[in-house]
């Protein structure tokens, strides 16, 4: 696997044997022999200008270096990639429902899907991923989770931009962790979504992780209908079983909340 730093990658290590494991980062992409030996490449890794303006795929994307570098060899390769490739739409997106992103990263990571599929064809799996959440007080990262905690630790509140009502497909990284350590042992090939299928009020997201600190207050500023989203997550269910259920959807967002609870108690 490739990106050993990342959130995703250090849980994914966490559930692998580490004998069956090699970890680099992404400057180790172009090391000569690299990928001897290897049945299946994962990668985590990505480029800091992947989603923004100045992105240029050719010479930045490390999956399409590492698949250069693959050649004919009969390695199985997965790609992270995510659920902003399809067109927005209420109903769960299942695999082959219209593609259509609304923003640069969706774009970039549908243009990595096509030229990848070029050079690798069926040993490609593109995994478009939902909204993978954990304890994300990461520095530099901005996902809605790192901003939502650390404002939560900062004022005692949750802020939501949007309805609270709006249905989300959240998977904890524990969840993840386990899919991909089953993908990478038996890679399907084609396109799978990997979240949890359940269509999640964003409120009750934070509502629970609120719980689980023990204060604060949940603010909505807009009742606007933002980004709605569910994949329909039945290949994935077929080939490895549930991904995970509600209740382990709260139980992550209570111990997130006790973990942001703990870390600010005095000492």
């Amino acid at each position: 696997m490739v990106g050993r730093n990342s959130f995703l990658a250090e849980k994914f290590l966490g559930v692998m044997p580490r004998t069956e494991v090699r970890a680099v980062r992404h400057d180790e992409i172009d090391q000569a022999g690299l990928l001897d030996g290897t049945a299946c490449v994962v990668n985590f890794a990505r480029h800091p200008l992947l989603g923004r303006d100045g992105y240029e795929p050719d010479g930045m994307d490390p999956d399409l270096r590492l698949a250069r570098a693959l050649g004919d060899r009969p390695v199985a390769y997965v790609i992270l990639s995510s659920r902003k490739v399809y067109a927005p739409g209420r109903a769960p997106l299942v695999e082959d429902a219209p593609l259509g992103p609304t923003d640069a990263y969706g774009r970039h990571k549908l243009e990595a899907e096509e030229r990848l599929r070029a050079l690798l064809g069926e040993r490609l799996t593109i995994l478009r991923l939902a909204n993978v959440f954990g304890y994300e007080r990461i520095p530099g990262r901005r996902t809605f989770l790192s901003i939502a905690l650390n404002r939560l630790r900062r004022e005692r509140r949750i802020v939501l931009d949007m309805s609270p009502f709006v249905p989300r497909d959240f998977l904890p990284v524990e969840a993840c962790a386990r899919i991909f350590a089953r993908i990478a042992e038996r890679p399907p090939g084609g396109v799978l979504n990997v979240g949890s299928g359940i269509g999640l009020p964003t409120g009750m997201l934070a509502l629970w992780i609120i719980e689980g600190y023990g204060r604060g207050k949940l603010v909505v500023e807009s009742p606007e209908e933002k980004d709605p989203f569910v994949l329909g997550v039945g290949r994935l269910t077929g080939l490895y079983g549930p991904p995970t259920t509600l209740d382990e959807i709260r139980a992550s967002c209570l111990t997130i909340g006790r973990r942001l609870e703990r870390e600010q108690a005095p000492e």
